[in-house]
């Protein structure tokens, strides 16, 4: 969950989900480096190297808003993020639901 820095209000949930690996088989022993999956990935030798994501809208569930204190129903941004290795192995699957008043999506072509 990330948090508004001036106030502390949530204002967005991310939920990764990786492919079970050795290289990373032991991580729910050890814990993240750092604090950091980014690190993590990248000091297992997984690097990002392309990917795909869909955006869309979701009305939150009674769960995410209430993580979030919204009111169920509130119209969040839905990202879905696949990236993937150079070799085309998945690397992370992320989820995401952003408040459209602190996100907006840019894109170049």
């Amino acid at each position: 969950m990330r948090t508004n820095a001036s106030d502390g209000h949530a204002i967005s949930i991310e939920r990764s989900r990786l492919p079970l690996s050795p290289e990373l088989e032991d991580v729910p022993l050890r814990g993240l480096r750092e604090g950091s999956l980014h690190q993590t990935l990248r000091g297992a030798g997984l690097i990002p190297d392309h990917g795909e994501e869909w955006v869309g809208i979701e009305m939150l569930n009674p769960e995410d808003a209430a993580i979030l204190g919204c009111p169920q129903g509130t119209p969040f941004l839905r990202g879905c993020r696949l990236t993937r290795a150079a070799d085309d192995r998945p690397i992370e699957y992320v989820t995401s639901l952003l408040n459209p008043a602190h996100f907006a999506l840019h894109m170049r072509f």
